[in-house]
């Protein structure tokens, strides 16, 4: 790894651990065990380096968010991209968890946050409609719309409600939850069998809530 590419990879632990207002340059370079001068030599101060993290997170979460939206996702395939949907805004959270101080600091993330917010709709949207589609459930068009706009809201503060109401909770385990909290609420437009699809759910969230607890505890 390059010395541009450690410089990022610390950023993004520092800020998301202890949060991005309370990191300066100098901490960075401290943590890397180098000079403040080394490190301006590849970024001119934080700035730059929130501004290239904020570029790579928005290039590959687009291209993760195009996938249903370019192709109808198979049904089993729905589950395993909600979490790789958390995890990517995981291994990014402080964008979440102080987006309007970054906002009203960085006013071009502004249109930019804005943008994958509706790429986030629009990938929901194309979802809900690929389960509609295969007659896994049936909702309206007005429903639909409101659906996919909660999702889009889950994925986006979920970060902030981990750390406000649940900040004890290991990052695995509220992802988890997230994710179980999302789909729960295709339950009463399942077509058929939704008690079926509640029990299976509950009990998948169960086993992997226990998987997680068994891994903690050794």
């Amino acid at each position: 790894m390059n010395t541009k590419n450690k410089i990022l990879q610390a950023s993004l632990e520092l800020f998301n651990e202890e949060g991005e207002q309370d990191i300066t340059a100098v901490d960075i370079a401290n943590v890397l065990e180098m000079s403040p001068g080394n490190l301006y030599y590849h970024f001119k101060g934080k700035d730059p380096i929130i501004h290239k993290l904020f570029i790579d997170f928005e290039k590959d979460f687009k291209s993760v968010l195009q996938a249903p939206i370019e192709a109808p996702l198979e049904l089993a395939d729905n589950w395993v991209y909600f979490y790789i949907l958390f995890e990517a805004v995981a291994n990014f959270r402080f964008f979440y968890r102080n987006q309007q101080s970054l906002i009203e600091r960085y006013v071009d993330l502004e249109p930019r946050f804005r943008s994958l917010i509706q790429i986030k709709i629009n990938a929901m949207a194309s979802i809900i409609d690929g389960l509609n589609q295969q007659n896994f459930i049936a909702i309206s068009e007005p429903e639909a719309e409101q659906m996919a706009q909660r999702f889009a809201q889950q994925l986006t503060y979920w970060p902030i409600f981990h750390r406000v109401m649940t900040p004890t909770t290991s990052l695995p385990i509220a992802i988890h939850h997230g994710v179980y909290n999302m789909i729960i609420q295709l339950a009463p437009h399942v077509s058929a069998g939704s008690n079926e699809f509640l029990q299976l759910i509950t009990e998948f969230r169960d086993k992997m809530l226990s998987t997680f607890q068994h891994k903690n505890n050794q």
